[in-house]
């Protein structure tokens, strides 16, 4: 079954390719690495970056009651970057001018009429009054419900046609895919801008200084070959202003996801896909692991199991033992 489901190219810790040797850096290259940190490549282990995506189990069943359907960004096969769109926040807000309408708005509208009606005595009728709802509902309830409505049926995933798609939709910014072992980098408009193997690529942090004074850190993978300076922003899966270590803890991480030797990473965001990668799942079948361990905590049990993974991992090194991508074939 796994031989099916991972193509050749798959990543695997215990089988690298030995890789070319890093090409000599131009001047500019030199100058632009300047303050820059390679992390090693490593036989990954299941620590895990707490600060990744950090969501509740009690957000988690909203967001799968809200869109049964919806995909999240991470699953047994592919990680993905995504980013906001301008259109989606403007289509947002008039969606909740809509519901504010309809929920709100309206019971106002109603008292006030009855209000009117009351201190009128008399001069405010039933033609009047039909009168005054009909318009109200022409002109408010019908926009506002159709605005609202669309969006509430975009948002589960019921009626999601290719024009809105194109327009509303999170633009993708990088892939991961498990299953075949590239990476892949998109530019403005989901046109591909390079897709190399994950084994080609160095993980850079990235210092930058901010203009409080402070030190800012940024993840990214470099391919090492195609000499471009575009990198594949791996930072924007954590919470910003994280520490040195905890960069090194999502880089073990996003090893170990690509590895198809080792379980997914054992995290809340990846639990509903386990049964559906044949590595992880026999690993649990074999560990005996609850398959809704996770999803079935209180909001106060998973953030106390977090605080014990941190106090944990804050005691053990944050990868494991460096492996030679450039060693020689014997």
């Amino acid at each position: 079954m796994s031989q099916t489901v991972y193509q050749q190219h798959a990543y695997r810790s215990n089988q690298v390719p030995p890789q070319k040797p890093r090409p000599e850096k131009t001047l500019a290259q030199r100058l632009l690495s300047a303050g820059q940190r390679m992390l090693p490549w490593s036989r990954p282990t299941q620590t895990v970056s707490t600060r990744t995506a950090q969501v509740s189990p009690s957000q988690w069943q909203k967001m799968k009651t809200i869109a049964p359907n919806q995909e999240c960004f991470w699953n047994e096969q592919t990680l993905e970057g995504l980013t906001g769109n301008i259109w989606a926040r403007v289509y947002l807000i008039f969606s909740g001018l809509g519901k504010f309408v309809i929920l709100y708005f309206t019971p106002i509208f109603i008292v006030t009429l009855l209000l009117t009606s009351l201190v009128t005595t008399g001069r405010f009728g039933l033609s009047d009054w039909i009168e005054a709802l009909w318009a109200y509902f022409l002109y408010a309830i019908f926009p506002a419900s159709i605005i609202w409505g669309q969006f509430e049926m975009y948002n589960r995933s019921y009626w999601k046609p290719k024009l809105l798609r194109k327009l509303l939709d999170a633009q993708k910014k990088f892939e991961l895919n498990r299953r075949t072992g590239m990476v892949t980098l998109y530019k403005r408009g989901g046109k591909v801008r390079y897709s190399y193997p994950f084994v080609e690529f160095d993980c850079i942090l990235a210092t930058t200084p901010s203009q409080q004074g402070l030190v800012n850190y940024s993840l990214l993978l470099a391919h090492r070959y195609s000499g471009s300076m575009h990198g594949v922003p791996l930072g924007v899966l954590v919470t910003p202003h994280e520490t040195v270590a905890e960069y090194y803890r999502l880089w073990n991480m996003i090893q170990c996801y690509m590895d198809v030797t080792q379980p997914l990473p054992d995290i809340l965001l990846l639990e509903e896909a386990r049964p559906k990668d044949p590595t992880t799942a026999a690993y649990d079948q074999q560990t005996g692991r609850n398959p809704r361990y996770w999803r079935d905590m209180s909001d106060d049990a998973y953030a106390e199991a977090i605080t014990q993974i941190e106090a944990k991992q804050s005691k053990m090194s944050e990868t494991g033992p460096e492996i030679d991508i450039f060693a020689k074939a014997s």
